[in-house]
């Protein structure tokens, strides 16, 4: 499928609108242009659809794809202008969304080495308890048979291994509320976290390898809240702490190792993780891919739904057309070009014999 027409059609995503929660109008135009296909079974599962080719006894590699963005931050509409496709959700997947249904469309599942099925899903950018993805999963057991999971994340058409655990920690400081014309009939609370604050706000980021692949070790404040009114001493300090931690760490040696930089009577609860992806370049399939293409192989920094699939035993990597580092912002696009070296590496993978 020649890039043009890719970015034909991932202007028509990007102009129905799919800020999570808002996604039955794009799953629905998925779900039609899936429906025409001549073989293959469509399946729904709220705003989610999946494609599944006629099962032949083949292993099955799984494409993966939300379909959901974030609220509008400027353009909402598709622009096309000098090779790049602009607008909201471009890179963000969109561009990977765009691939996976050129690819259903234009490959004869008959002729490819592997069995094939595409998950367009729901509610990645919200809350971690409605992502459409851990629905499908327990709802469609069969997709724990993949042999290959690959995640269309952007990623400049690199391969990105894994993703880094999330863990987010608030800590409380108590103090006593006093008037702020007598100050010393109190406990103020953000001068008994200052000396804290001021090492923990230091924390280094930290190179981490794992199989060769190099992740960063991260620690930051990211909320940071106290006092009620400008003329009392405030009882209370709550900090947000964001930690990202390497794929070979587990969530309970994080939560260890956040709990030993916290003073132990200041107050400390999880309030949000996400275990990491694994990194699965030792395996077999993953090494194929990568080596056949001559591919970069980067760490990926940020969580992706990698670690939905590792977690359920399954091989995944990310590879998309999208850039990374425009995820989420003003000026979003997806190079047109990347679309066709996206598309073209997939269909090879997955008709011609290693």
């Amino acid at each position: 499928m020649k890039p043009e027409a890719l970015a034909e059609l991932l202007a028509t995503l990007v102009d129905i609108p799919s800020v999570t929660g808002q996604e039955a109008a794009i799953a629905d135009f998925v779900a039609g242009r899936l429906a025409r296909r001549a073989s293959g079974e469509t399946l729904r599962s709220g705003h989610a659809v999946v494609w599944r080719a006629p099962a032949r006894g083949r292993p099955l590699v799984v494409l993966a794809g939300h379909l959901d963005t974030v609220p509008p931050n400027g353009e909402a509409r598709a622009r096309l202008a000098d090779g790049r496709l602009y607008g909201l959700g471009a890179t963000d997947m969109k561009g990977g969304d765009a691939v996976m249904l050129g690819l259903v469309e234009t490959l004869d599942p008959a002729a490819l080495r592997f069995d094939l099925a595409c998950v367009f899903y729901d509610a990645e950018e919200g809350p971690a308890v409605n992502n459409g993805l851990g629905r499908l999963i327990g709802e469609m057991p069969w997709l724990r048979d993949a042999s290959l999971a690959v995640l269309l994340e952007p990623t400049d058409c690199a391969v990105e291994m894994g993703c880094s655990g999330m863990m987010n920690v608030e800590v409380t400081v108590r103090g006593k509320s006093a008037h702020s014309a007598r100050p010393w009939t109190g406990v103020n609370a953000v001068e008994r976290a200052a000396p804290w604050l001021a090492g923990i706000v230091r924390f280094p980021v930290t190179p981490h390898a794992v199989q060769g692949v190099e992740y960063r070790e991260t620690l930051a404040v990211t909320l940071l809240k106290a006092g009620r009114v400008r003329n009392v001493v405030p009882d209370e300090l709550v900090a947000n702490l964001n930690y990202r931690f390497p794929p070979d760490r587990t969530l309970a040696e994080s939560e260890r190792k956040l709990r030993a930089l916290v003073p132990a009577d200041f107050e400390f609860a999880v309030v949000d993780q996400a275990e990491p992806g694994l990194v699965c370049s030792d395996r077999p399939i993953v090494r194929d891919f990568v080596d056949r293409f001559g591919l970069p192989v980067n760490a990926k920094q940020g969580w992706t739904d990698v670690a939905r699939f590792t977690s359920a035993g399954i091989p995944a990597f990310n590879f998309g057309p999208g850039i990374p580092e425009l995820c989420h912002v003003r000026d979003e696009y997806c190079p047109v070009a990347n679309l066709g070296t996206a598309y073209d590496t997939l269909a090879r993978f997955l008709q011609e014999p290693s």
